[in-house]
């Protein structure tokens, strides 16, 4: 039934999606633009799930910058928070104030707590294994967070960063 409905239902004429600019993906170019580094990866676009392709009403429910819209979100989350669901909301509100927090943090640890990448990276992997300990899961996460780390390092030595 669902079907028959999408088929007959008048097409609203869609615009090209303002976050990756038809693409369908994301680029760290997009990334860029919308002012997002460090809060999203490259990949498929949330805002138009890919399509590269929106409804023009979508730009008035939901700011193409928002950071708590990514491909994670499931259907139904995705769905309240273009709807406005007020928990949605705050889970989004949240969601930003963490994001920007942590890098708050990361750059205090490093420019006033004077660690480097790996010793914030450590301070923030739990549990921490024993000396020796040699984990390729925990190994991998810890370089993937030492990435990130220095990304928000040079980012604010660039003056990128407020």
């Amino acid at each position: 039934m669902n079907f028959l409905i999408r088929l007959f239902r008048k097409s609203k004429s869609q615009i090209t999606c303002p976050r990756c600019l038809g693409k369908g993906s994301v680029d760290k170019e997009d990334i860029k633009r919308l002012n997002q580094e460090l809060k999203w990866r490259t990949g498929r676009c949330a805002y138009c799930i890919g399509s590269g392709r929106v409804d023009p009403e979508m730009l008035t429910k939901v700011p193409v910058d928002t950071t708590y819209l990514t491909t994670n979100l499931s259907r139904l989350e995705r769905k309240k928070l273009i709807n406005n669901d007020r928990e949605a909301m705050k889970r989004a509100q949240a969601y930003d104030t963490k994001m920007s927090d942590f890098i708050k943090q990361i750059i205090h640890l490093h420019f006033t707590g004077k660690m480097d990448a790996e010793q914030i990276a450590e301070f923030y992997l739990f549990p921490k294994p024993d000396p020796g300990f040699k984990s390729r899961r925990y190994q991998k996460a810890k370089e993937e967070l030492m990435d990130y780390i220095n990304r928000a390092i040079e980012l604010k030595k660039s003056d990128k960063l407020n």
